[in-house]
């Protein structure tokens, strides 16, 4: 209800917006015990009108790989890299996209989940950029990692805005975006943006970092460490017998 207030106190001080969202947290932790999490989002508008928002994950890389079959084998068939994509991507609204907007302005917004921005290098297999970037998208959407959900919003007395965002346990770290578009007659009417980051915390960070930022001492150490637990496997063996 605080949270609630702060939104209603802030949508009068930014009048000109028409509608203010917050999320419930800037961060999210992420343990070895994470296995996915919700994060809530507020909102007030000024007005009555349907809401997109949208939220996208921090940028990755992605291989993708083709396997075709000869006979009872499967063979390598093609292979390309995929970068500057979202890691996710969800379109949220109080109604299908379309029916709200008109493709350019769908266009000009980015609501288009296979119209994402991303860059896509076949490095093998002679299949088109256009083949891989729908085997792409198809892959996202399969994996609910890129949706399109017109009942994910919940909005009380034509005012006040609810929705969750469902985090899978896999993750990406980084800046998670949220941008809310405020909808009339096929016109934007009113802007807000947020964001929370997603970090990891506890002795898994310290790995990633290191692991990260000196891969070469990393890799010593692992095997360093998977000899001297060999060794006292062995040795402990030994002593039985």
């Amino acid at each position: 209800m605080i949270g609630l207030a702060l939104l209603l106190f802030a949508a009068g001080a930014r009048a000109d917006s028409a509608i203010v969202l917050e999320p419930e947290t800037d961060h999210v932790d992420i343990t070895t015990t994470f296995a996915g999490t919700d994060v809530r989002i507020f909102g007030a508008m000024d007005v009555a009108a349907d809401l997109i928002i949208k939220i996208t994950g921090p940028a990755q890389e992605v291989t993708l790989s083709r396997e075709v079959q000869h006979g009872p084998f499967w063979i390598g068939g093609g292979k390309a890299s995929v970068s500057g994509a979202p890691s996710l991507v969800y379109l949220y609204a109080t109604k299908p996209i379309a029916s709200l907007l008109p493709a350019a302005e769908r266009t000009r917004y980015g609501l288009e989940l296979e119209g994402t921005a991303l860059r896509i290098e076949p490095q093998a297999g002679g299949i088109s950029e256009d083949r891989w970037r729908r085997a792409f998208f198809r892959l996202k959407e399969r994996e609910r990692r890129y949706i399109e959900d017109d009942r994910a919003i919940r909005i009380t007395r034509n005012r006040l805005v609810v929705s969750d965002i469902s985090l899978p346990a896999e993750v990406e770290f980084g800046t998670y975006r949220i941008e809310a578009l405020l909808v009339r007659d096929g016109k934007v009417i009113g802007r807000d943006a947020a964001q929370f980051v997603v970090r990891q915390v506890g002795f898994g960070r310290w790995v990633w970092r290191v692991a990260h930022r000196h891969p070469w001492l990393f890799g010593v150490a692992c095997t360093l460490s998977a000899m001297l637990i060999g060794f006292t496997l062995n040795a402990a063996t030994h002593r039985r017998h």
